[in-house]
């Protein structure tokens, strides 16, 4: 029982499962490979890495928590708001339904009946309201608590695929299994987000696929620009 709720609960933080991974393995895969690529220097690049990872997972947290949280308040707010209109308009409708009523020359008992059934399908109808709303706001259906903790997780599991390499590995070699480590990570990623959301898992892999590539050149050109402007040499 307990197993589903989670699933459950996480079925809802889709968002941030998906963007906690995929924004922490493209910009630590960017990030990191420009410090490789500038410096050569495992340590330089592990710390620089951890340092990233660490505070980046720290921000996107606290993002995704104020997120959510503002997202609640905004729902319960509007909801407040719906029923005192929904309740001033059933003050005004049953006076005037009573009036026609008694004009069409209906008894009291009557009258008593048939607002009883209209108060009946109004209350069904904004019950249908507001489940298609939930509906359609996930980041209400979880607590902010645990969109921040499934969005800092994800982004740190992340982050330290793409950092693993560089811990077991030389540079010369962890540089590009990072890279195809990302890759495949984000092609796998991009490939469930398709089948959950409907759309072509092919198309949704490739893209992201596409997306780590276009990090890992960009901070291939960075890791060589930098080191030539301060007059260095790069090391790759």
């Amino acid at each position: 029982m307990a197993r589903g709720k989670i699933g459950e609960r996480l079925a809802l933080s889709i968002r941030e499962v998906v963007f906690g991974i995929e924004d922490s393995l493209v910009s630590t895969l960017g990030a990191v490979t420009g410090v490789a690529v500038g410096t050569g220097d495992q340590f330089v690049i592990v710390l620089s890495g951890i340092v990233i990872v660490v505070v980046e997972t720290v921000s996107m947290a606290a993002g995704s928590y104020l997120s959510s949280k503002s997202a609640s308040e905004l729902f319960i707010e509007r909801e407040r708001q719906d029923q005192s209109r929904v309740l001033s308009e059933r003050v005004n409708d049953e006076e005037t339904l009573r009036d026609f009523f008694t004009r069409k020359g209906m008894v009291k008992s009557d009258i008593e009946l048939a607002l009883s059934a209209i108060g009946r399908e109004r209350r069904q109808w904004i019950r249908e309201v507001k489940r298609c709303e939930m509906r359609h706001l996930p980041a209400v259906g979880v607590s902010p608590v645990f969109s921040a903790a499934v969005m800092g997780i994800f982004y740190m599991i992340g982050g330290l695929l793409v950092l693993l390499p560089y811990l077991v590995l030389p540079v010369s070699v962890a540089l590009p299994s990072a890279v195809m480590i990302a890759s495949l990570a984000l092609l796998c990623v991009g490939y469930a987000k398709g089948k959950m959301t409907g759309v072509s898992p092919l198309r949704s892999a490739l893209e992201m696929a596409l997306i780590s590539a276009v990090a890992a050149m960009l901070g291939f050109a960075v890791g060589r620009l930098i080191p030539a402007f301060f007059g260095l040499q790069p090391v790759f």
